[in-house]
């Protein structure tokens, strides 16, 4: 099942003393009990899910991470899938042409188990109940793959049909696409895009399917695949082409991530950028890794943006239904209003201390409401609204506190690529660790005195069989290490603090430059290891 396990119990003390004692068992069984007790009344009244999305159902809070994978057709989508799983999932198929004609979702299972989509859409232990207003359409080609796998111990993957170009593809698909997409985009945690070196091109589907992911651009990452095709000249160019079409479509000032690599099991093609393929694919699986400690956070963030959506929405449509006519012209201010929508939003804005960046695509509105009649709105229920207002303000926020704990013990997603501790060749980039200064350890031993003796016999010892600082200096200086860094690198060396080198100091000073020069960092203070014997010191 897509189900997360409970995990570690936590308390949670909200309200007055006269008001009671709340305590949830977890971060999100309290999302779960605010939704239906504060903000599910309001959307409600407000008809919430006409202008955006239905209404969240238990198992959106309690699924494990999901991750949707989109792109056109054969840019490996499912084989990343299977390169993620180690193995194929029930129904896969993967060819040059179109293969995946269905929308997948590939969950933990005791045993290998296909379930249609009319089928999987009445299970209430899944977060897909709501899918079943897209209509039997969609539903046949919506199924689940269940399969005993690690990796699904702490995700869930949703595997998409390619998009393809032309119109009688969109007419064909017998549902609305890009509805289908947005409504897995809104709910998931992850949002990979793949793209092929070879197509770079955005059809118009595409672009569609792109601007169905607005709202939700922190979630999206995209995926340069196949990336050891091209030589590394070609790549540059590749990697322009992309950007520069995917800057006409995702309109933000930001710079999308790109993870480029080549995400299979076979040889590769051609590895000349083969350290840079290690490191965006190191990125990237511990991106994914990493999702179960960030989802209660998520589905925090989630909740609270949907709360200040229904929010917005209430004061719009009880503004709307007020500014109507007792008696004649009820259409004609109708449509006037409509045309004007921006400016409407900007006069709530001043008059509830709304932001501005909270209120719905204008021309989306305009949509919905053409065919409403606005004296038909209901009117605001101040206690529920008081109650939507505490609900953001202080209980979200309370619960906030409680997402770190829940992260700190929750276990990363197991994966085959980084593998139970890092290797020459991948390594969980957590905690300040890339493939560099993940054997900081080998460093942290104290050198060889015979390495650097000639050296610094060379310079000039005193009778004290000590160098200056300022004979030091202009022997370190020739790293070529900024001032700031040798200054660190002179007070973890220098051990008696006397302002002078002694040969085992010297020798320290000149490794931890070998090992800045390597990319590791410095360790904060000398390691007891690496402090040099009395003998040596004098």
């Amino acid at each position: 099942q897509c189900q997360a396990s409970s995990g570690a119990m936590f308390k949670w003390l909200t309200a007055d003393r006269d008001k009671g004692t709340r305590a949830f068992a977890s971060v999100a069984e309290g999302l779960q009990s605010l939704y239906k007790e504060k903000l599910l009344p309001i959307e409600k009244d407000f008809s919430f899910p006409h202008f955006f999305s239905p209404e969240l159902t238990d198992a959106d809070f309690s699924a494990r991470p999901m991750v949707m994978l989109t792109g056109q057709y054969s840019t490996g989508k499912s084989t990343f899938i299977r390169h993620l799983l180690g193995r194929d999932y029930p129904g896969l198929r993967i060819g040059p042409e179109p293969t995946t004609d269905k929308f997948v979702a590939v969950c933990k299972g005791d045993m290998d188990q296909v379930v249609p989509g009319n089928a999987l859409v009445v299970d209430k232990a899944m977060p897909f109940t709501q899918l079943s207003h897209f209509g039997n359409a969609f539903l046949t080609r919506f199924e689940c793959s269940k399969l005993d796998s690690p990796v699904l111990n702490g995700m869930s993957l949703i595997d998409t049909p390619g998009v393809l170009s032309g119109e009688k593809q969109r007419i064909k698909r017998g549902y609305e696409f890009e509805e289908v997409v947005k409504w897995f985009a809104d709910r998931v945690d992850m949002i990979l895009v793949l793209f092929d070196v070879s197509k770079l091109d955005i059809s118009d589907e595409f672009r569609r399917v792109l601007l169905a992911l607005k709202g939700n651009d922190q979630k999206i990452h995209i995926i340069l695949n196949k990336a050891d095709r091209v030589t590394t000249p070609q790549l540059m160019r590749v990697y322009g082409a992309l950007m520069w079409s995917l800057g006409k479509v995702i309109d933000t000032p930001e710079v999308s991530r790109v993870y480029i690599g080549t995400f299979w099991d076979e040889p590769l093609q051609n590895d000349e950028q083969r350290k840079l393929f290690e490191s965006e694919e190191n990125d990237l699986y511990t991106a994914l890794a990493q999702m179960p400690r960030s989802a209660a956070t998520r589905k925090l963030n989630d909740l609270i943006k949907r709360a200040r959506l229904a929010r917005v929405l209430a004061f719009l449509l009880n503004h709307l239904r007020n500014k109507m006519p007792s008696f004649m012209g009820k259409s004609k201010e109708q449509k006037r209003i409509i045309d004007n929508l921006a400016a409407v939003y900007q006069e709530i804005a001043k008059e509830k201390g709304l932001a501005m960046g909270d209120f719905p695509d204008p021309s989306l509105m305009r949509e919905k409401l053409e065919k409403m009649d606005f004296t038909k709105f209901p009117k605001l229920d101040k206690k529920k609204m008081d109650a939507l207002e505490r609900m953001i303000h202080e209980e979200l926020p309370q619960l906030l506190k409680l997402t770190t704990e829940e992260a700190a013990s929750a276990e990363a997603a197991s994966m085959a690529q980084l593998g139970t501790g890092a290797s020459p060749f991948a390594v969980m980039k957590v905690d300040g660790k890339s493939e560099r200064t993940v054997y900081q350890d080998q460093w942290l031993v104290f050198p060889n005195l015979e390495d650097y003796t000639k050296e610094f016999e060379d310079i000039g010892p005193n009778a004290a069989r000590k160098i200056s600082g300022s004979q030091a200096k202009s022997v370190l200086e020739q790293s070529k290490l900024p001032s700031k860094v040798l200054h660190a690198i002179w007070n973890l060396s220098d051990v008696d603090k006397d302002g002078a080198l002694t040969l085992a100091e010297f020798a320290l000073a000149k490794h931890f430059i070998k090992m800045k020069l390597e990319g590791q960092d410095l360790p904060p203070t000398l390691p007891a290891q690496m402090i040099p014997p009395p003998d040596d010191r004098a």
